[in-house]
């Protein structure tokens, strides 16, 4: 828990994720995916120091096309 008392946070963006990710500070993830391939880009995640594993606890589908999977760390 931070010292202001916030203990849940919406992170999003590739950058400040990895950044996030690398820091250890992701104990719960929740991906959205789409069928449309954009190509290019950067990677979601990037490159970690170390595996970082998490259990999937929910997938649904979303408006016939969106996939949503809920993840929880597990240390």
């Amino acid at each position: 828990i931070h010292s202001n008392g916030h203990f849940k946070l919406y992170i999003d963006g590739g950058r400040t994720i990895q950044s996030f990710l690398e820091a250890d500070l992701i104990d719960e993830m929740v991906i959205s995916r789409l069928p449309i391939l954009i190509g290019g880009g950067s990677p979601l995640f990037g490159d970690l120091p170390k595996f970082l594993e998490f259990e999937l606890q929910q997938t649904e589908v979303l408006l016939s096309h969106i996939v949503k999977s809920h993840y929880i760390r597990k240390k």
